[in-house]
C-alpha cells in the first residue's frame, strides 16, 4: 500500500490521516476496467459491421479481425490509463481531476483524428464511434476503481 496526503485539510503531517491505495485491489479493478473497455470496443465494432460500416483499424497489430484489433487497443489503452491514474494519485494533489481532463482530451482527440484520414466518411465516423467506445469506459470506470481502492491510515 502506498500513501499520499489526501483530501481537504489533510496535510500529511504526523497525526493526520493519510490516504493510500490498496495496490492489489486497485490493479484487479484496473484489469476488470480494461476487460470492459476491450469488450466495449469489440461490441461497438460488431454493431457497426452489422450496419455495413467498416472502422479503420490500425494495420500494425497482428493479423486479426478489425473488432479484435480494437479490443486489443482498448485493453492496452485502459491499462496505460490505469498506470497514469496511479502515478497521478501518488504524486499530484487532485490527481483524479487531472486524470479526467487528460483522458477526456485524449478521447476527444482520438474521436477527431479519423476525419483527417483519406477514407469514406461513413468509415471515418465509424472509427470515431469506436474510439469513443474505448475512451468512455476508461473515463467512467478507473476513477471509481481508484476511489474504492483508497484506504485511510
Amino acid at each position: 500500500m502506498t500513501s499520499y496526503p489526501g483530501g481537504p485539510g489533510m496535510s500529511g503531517t504526523p497525526g493526520t490521516p493519510t490516504r493510500g491505495i490498496a495496490g492489489g485491489k486497485y490493479w484487479a479493478g484496473a484489469a476488470a476496467a480494461a476487460l470492459v473497455t476491450a469488450l466495449s470496443a469489440l461490441v461497438a465494432t460488431v454493431i457497426l459491421r452489422v450496419f455495413d460500416l467498416m472502422p479503420l483499424s490500425p494495420n500494425w497489430l497482428p493479423e486479426t479481425t478489425v473488432a479484435v484489433r480494437f479490443a486489443i487497443l482498448g485493453f492496452i489503452g485502459a491499462l496505460i490509463a490505469a498506470g497514469l491514474l496511479y502515478v497521478l494519485l501518488l504524486t499530484t494533489p487532485g490527481g483524479d481531476s487531472f486524470f479526467g481532463w487528460i483522458i477526456g482530451l485524449v478521447t476527444l482527440a482520438m474521436v477527431v483524428v479519423p476525419f483527417a484520414y483519406d477514407a469514406v466518411m461513413a468509415d471515418r465516423i465509424a472509427t470515431s464511434l469506436v474510439h469513443l467506445a474505448i475512451g468512455l469506459p476508461i473515463l467512467g470506470l478507473l476513477p471509481g476503481v481508484a476511489d474504492r481502492a483508497a484506504v485511510w491510515k
